[in-house]
């Protein structure tokens, strides 16, 4: 190869390698106006995630409970857990038939793991009561007293056929600890969501969704989550 050529080569490696760079600005935690950003982790808080919405922001219809928001699993979620329960039935009940040791077994690993995805986005949901500052999430409750902001931070998640970003919604706690309410893909629905409980909750909004985390920022030795309330 030529000298001329080996150069075009290099140029076109160059060119290539630049794209798959981060090319967002880096976030400047200034921006935000407060001390707090600096001694709050940036990293995902909830590694992994799902490539389509699986909870979006409701509020309370019913008169008895008062003036709540609930993260609610959506349809789509719903529909993508029984997807599961369905196949694994449809094997399960001809194994009964033919007496397929190996259908049913199958079938059965298809129905639970339906019935698991479903009870983890059960227990994702979480309620806020702003009249008594409580939010409660599965087992837990925390003290909405405590909480200063809402974070939003996305995660490249890569598996072994599939690639997407996942965006997490954390609450950042006045000691810096976060405690994450939901991760999904859905860009436009994580967005309207923080924004109405941001006002819910009379707090701001930090979005570094569109920004490079700098490395000091998202090593900050902080706890998971704030501890449970008795």
């Amino acid at each position: 190869m030529s000298f001329p050529e080996l150069f075009i080569v290099m140029g076109i490696i160059k060119n290539l390698f630049y794209k798959f760079q981060d090319q967002r600005e880096v976030l400047d935690l200034t921006s935000f106006g407060d001390e707090l950003a600096f001694k709050t982790s940036w990293n995902p808080l909830a590694p992994g995630g799902t490539n389509f919405c699986t909870h979006e922001l409701q509020k309370s219809t019913s008169p008895l409970s008062g003036d709540l928001l609930i993260f609610k699993t959506t349809a789509l979620a719903i529909l993508f857990s029984a997807s599961f329960i369905l196949m694994g039935l449809a094997v399960f009940i001809p194994g009964i038939s033919s007496g397929e040791d190996a259908e049913r077994i199958i079938g059965l690993v298809f129905v639970g793991g339906g019935c698991w995805i479903s009870w983890g986005m059960k227990r994702q949901e979480s309620v806020f009561d702003r009249s008594s500052r409580r939010l409660a999430k599965g087992d837990k409750t925390y003290d909405l007293e405590q909480v200063c902001a809402i974070q939003l931070i996305r995660e490249y998640v890569s598996a072994k056929e599939t690639r997407y970003y996942s965006y997490e919604l954390n609450l950042v706690c006045i000691d810096g600890e976060r405690v994450n309410i939901i991760d999904h893909g859905s860009l436009r629905a994580i967005r309207k969501d923080a924004e109405t409980l941001a006002d819910y909750l009379s707090i701001p909004v930090w979005d570094a969704i569109d920004f490079k985390i700098p490395k000091q920022a998202a090593h900050r030795d902080v706890k998971s989550e704030i501890s449970e309330l008795p």
